[in-house]
């Protein structure tokens, strides 16, 4: 990817956090100590107006998926607070058995009100998937995707015998 032809992309520690799997501080650390590449970028909402930006490049030898064109589009979208790329990111992690991240774009996803993104977590939920199971959550996200009109959610709420 960081190849002559292509600039650096930025995005957010959480960002970062969510494609590796490990916490906003161990990204932090990651910069600190030279793991990983960043730049500071203003931001007038956060205290001291700053914000670190991480080079996605750098991290890409801790983010289990390879960074293909089409997979870092998703990113981008993803990291500016696009539902679909969200969902899109979540989704190569889950093809590829990387669970627990997956569920993490999921759970960014839904919270944005992507009803797909909904009831894949009601199923990571419902069957323990990357997360400890816990059906009532997953009951909960698989209603809030059949009340956004999401058929399949509808469907399987009908087959637990929900009235829907």
């Amino acid at each position: 990817m960081d190849t002559p032809h292509h600039s650096p992309i930025f995005v957010s520690t959480q960002t970062a956090a969510l494609l590796t799997g490990k916490s906003v501080r161990t990204i932090h650390n990651w910069l600190e100590s030279g793991v990983i590449r960043g730049k500071d970028a203003q931001a007038a909402h956060i205290p001291g107006g700053l914000m670190r930006r991480i080079d996605l490049s750098s991290i890409a030898a801790n983010a289990p998926t390879e960074m293909t064109d089409e997979f870092v589009e998703c990113v981008r979208q993803a990291d500016a607070g696009n539902a679909d790329g969200r969902n899109n990111v979540g989704t190569y992690f889950y093809r590829l058995k990387e669970y627990k991240i997956a569920v993490g774009w999921f759970e960014a996803a839904a919270k944005n009100g992507h009803a797909d993104a909904m009831e894949l977590l009601s199923m990571c939920y419902i069957n323990g998937i990357g997360v400890e199971k816990n059906h009532a959550l997953g009951i909960q996200w698989l209603g809030k995707a059949a009340a956004l009109g999401h058929s399949i959610a509808k469907a399987k709420l009908q087959a637990l015998g929900f009235e829907v």
